[in-house]
């Protein structure tokens, strides 16, 4: 049962809050490690405020930022799964949530001679990547990958025409 001001979340439904967060301009591997423990605490603190939350999704560059400068884009990328994943899956094992992650320098498979991914990682409340999706740019349709649908414990989501025709 929800209360004033939570998110509501039954068996047939998903309570999701999607979290502004500035994008921030960060430099070494370091700063990126300390954004992740704030974004690990806004998990946990916002999953005590509003139990009813079954989904937390961040934006794109809330995680490592823009590198602007390509030194430090290969120098701060990072593997999928890897240290940032495995912060973002214990806080969501903490706190019994989902959560949807940007992490926009996954490590190319041939780092350091290709640019990291902008890739979106959904981890589930066990803790556990369950898929990752890499941005396709269609300058560099080389870059990404096919999307793929995931199972999960979370209720399925019907298209609004669907669910008028099913009534």
């Amino acid at each position: 049962m929800s209360r004033h001001g939570d998110i509501s979340s039954s068996p047939d439904t998903v309570g999701v809050c999607v979290f502004q967060y500035p994008m921030p301009r960060l430099h070494t591997v370091d700063e990126v490690m300390k954004n992740a423990d704030k974004i690990c605490e806004i998990v946990k603190g916002t999953k005590m405020g509003l139990p009813g939350m079954d989904l937390i999704v961040f934006p794109e560059y809330s995680t490592m930022g823009i590198m602007y400068d390509r030194q430090e884009m290969f120098d701060t990328a990072m593997s999928i799964p890897g240290p940032l994943t495995d912060k973002f899956g214990a806080a969501c094992k903490e706190a019994g949530v989902w959560g949807v992650f940007s992490i926009t320098g996954e490590q190319h498979e041939e780092h350091p001679k290709k640019n990291p991914y902008n890739t979106c990682v959904l981890i589930n409340d066990k803790g556990e990547v369950v898929q990752k999706y890499r941005k396709i740019l269609p300058w560099t349709p080389i870059e990404g990958e096919l999307l793929v649908v995931c199972w999960s414990s979370l209720p399925r989501v019907v298209p609004i025409e669907e669910s008028h025709s099913a009534a």
